[in-house]
């Protein structure tokens, strides 16, 4: 019987796989049968903490103290520094809400709870609880200085 040399380097390459496999099959069984660790980490337990829930709130001060009526929140101090007005009241304003640093917001914009920016005009802002209602607060620009 002939051997081709495709049927030689077939049997060749074959062989060379399994030897391959086996020897890392026998590295990884060596490591793992060497390791003197056990397979699961033994876990202690511990007795559950029984709490006295009625004691515990005491300590911390339920029932000790009345509720307090929170108060209204002050209405936003809002300042108009400048505006960009386009047609029919679209545009931007730079405004101050409260305490934040100055802001650009455009029409249409939440200024805070409650509070949008309606419309704005050359040299004003209209403020107001929603965009169809009426303006609660119109901000103007002081007037330019003449030199």
């Amino acid at each position: 019987m002939q051997w081709s040399v495709f049927q030689i380097w077939w049997i060749r390459a074959v062989t060379f796989l399994v030897a391959v496999l086996l020897s890392g099959s026998a590295v990884w069984w060596g490591v793992t049968l060497s390791n003197s660790a056990p397979w699961q980490p033994a876990v202690s337990v511990a007795p559950s903490v029984q709490l006295d829930v009625a004691l515990l709130a005491q300590a911390l001060g339920a029932g000790t103290t009345t509720a307090k009526p929170v108060p209204a929140a002050a209405p936003l101090a809002i300042q108009l520094l400048g505006v960009v007005s386009g047609a029919g009241g679209k545009g931007h304003a730079l405004l101050v809400v409260g305490d934040a640093p100055p802001k650009t917001f455009k029409v249409g914009s939440a200024l805070g709870e409650g509070l949008y920016l309606q419309s704005v005009g050359p040299r004003s802002a209209q403020v107001g609880a929603d965009m169809k209602g009426p303006a609660r607060q119109v901000l103007e620009l002081p007037p330019l200085s003449k030199p």
